[in-house]
């Protein structure tokens, strides 16, 4: 039987969503790894991470999913509902990250007399938060990321070493909670992905 296809602005915007998602999975980290609030223009720079962060990351990654659905859908049609529904999990989690941290910079940078930037238990409580809904949101993109590759291996649309990197980054992501250090293997193959998965649309819009 002949598959549905989707129309060429949904492969368009799915193909532009899944490149977006490969490049917020590195911008934002880079940022907070170099960015310097002290400079001139490092406030903007840490809110323009954040707004990758949060915000455009979890648009992407509906968009993407929500694309993806309806050109695996007809053959895996419940897997890839549970896989939009954990991409709607994933991406809340992701926003409230990327408003938590906004919100705790500007706090700061709004009254530097506490000096809360050396309190002890306030560092504690915000990196434990932090930590934690970053690792739920690491958790579902895990599930979305296997749903992906179960319903892309019953497609047979997809090319199978991709198929085997959603497989590979699904269980990193799932596991993100109980090693936080494998959250940057997981970004290296989200950035993978994202790409690979951004020329295949793009390319199935132009036949």
């Amino acid at each position: 039987m002949e598959q549905p296809t989707i129309d060429s602005k949904a492969q368009k915007l799915g193909g532009t969503a899944s490149f977006l998602m490969a490049i917020t999975f590195f911008v934002p980290g880079l940022i907070y790894l170099v960015g310097d609030l002290r400079s001139a223009l490092g406030p903007i720079a840490y809110h323009l991470a954040d707004f990758l962060y949060g915000p455009v990351w979890a648009l992407s990654l509906v968009t993407w999913v929500s694309v993806l659905r309806e050109n695996l859908g007809s053959r895996a049609p419940r897997r890839m509902s549970l896989a939009l529904s954990s991409a709607f999990l994933s991406a809340g989690m992701m926003v409230a990250v990327a408003f938590i941290r906004s919100a705790n910079r500007q706090y700061h940078l709004l009254h530097p007399e506490l000096n809360l930037q050396d309190s002890i238990p306030v560092l504690t409580v915000w990196a434990t938060l932090l930590t934690g809904l970053t690792a739920v949101g690491w958790h579902f993109l895990g599930w979305v990321q296997i749903l992906i590759g179960s319903a892309s291996w019953a497609s047979h649309q997809t090319p199978k070493p991709l198929i085997l990197l959603y497989f590979t980054a699904g269980i990193v992501s799932l596991f993100v909670y109980l090693f936080p250090t494998a959250e940057g293997l997981g970004i290296l193959l989200g950035m993978i992905i994202g790409g690979w998965q951004g020329v295949l649309l793009l390319k199935e819009r132009q036949k």
